[in-house]
């Protein structure tokens, strides 16, 4: 298991997607918000892919502050969203619209830390997706990669784990039962999983009871 404090964003990201466009990153005058979000803003002036359509961080002017939460970032619906508390800024709480605010189990450093590996998986060149994986075939799927103990979203749905080698990411969360819509099908995951090459994904050519979609 990955603590995740002990990933390096930056790293992370170097190895991901290379060398920064920008060698210096964006210094906001911003100071009322909280330092990781003015650090993932730095982030995001040196490494343009993190403006992904897997979440949408709010630049400092969007920010919004309701009954004490100041929204800062939303899903590419703007069906939900996420805030941190004005009055202690590292805590972080998820609503759906028009929902209440929940606390979400990450503290505001890891939401990013969990946000950049998200946005560098939906943002991969390389990827395959199954709805339907057999439980007893995730073994085979996951193989190299390790779990990072993220606190976890409800967004998109609960239940989701993130896995993670030099080259693969891969998402599993509970898949949907056919007959009983946004039920949980008991028995099988959804999964994607994400590469920085085709070559990363071919152990998956070996998982016969599992049919992918694949990207591209």
């Amino acid at each position: 298991m990955i603590n995740p404090a002990d990933i390096n964003i930056s790293d992370f990201l170097a190895n991901w997607y290379g060398s920064p466009s920008s060698a210096e990153q964006r210094q906001d005058s911003d100071t009322w918000l909280p330092a990781p979000l003015r650090e993932w803003y730095g982030l995001v002036s040196r490494w343009n892919q993190l403006r992904s359509s897997s979440v949408r961080v709010y630049d400092p002017q969007g920010i919004r502050v309701e009954h004490d939460k100041a929204v800062f970032a939303s899903d590419p619906t703007g069906d939900w969203f996420w805030a941190f508390d004005a009055s202690d800024s590292s805590s972080v709480y998820e609503a759906e619209l028009r929902g209440e605010w929940k606390l979400v189990p990450e503290r505001l450093p890891e939401f990013f830390i969990h946000l950049a590996v998200t946005v560098a998986a939906s943002s991969a060149t390389y990827a395959r997706q199954c709805p339907q994986v057999p439980n007893a075939a995730l073994p085979a799927v996951l193989t190299g990669m390790n779990e990072v103990s993220f606190g976890g979203w409800r967004w998109p749905r609960s239940g989701h784990r993130t896995f993670v080698n030099e080259t693969l990411i891969a998402d599993v969360g509970p898949a949907m039962d056919f007959r009983a819509p946004w039920r949980n099908r008991e028995g099988f995951s959804a999964v994607s999983v994400s590469a920085m090459s085709s070559e990363a994904l071919g152990h998956l050519d070996a998982v016969s009871t599992v049919k992918w979609l694949v990207h591209p």
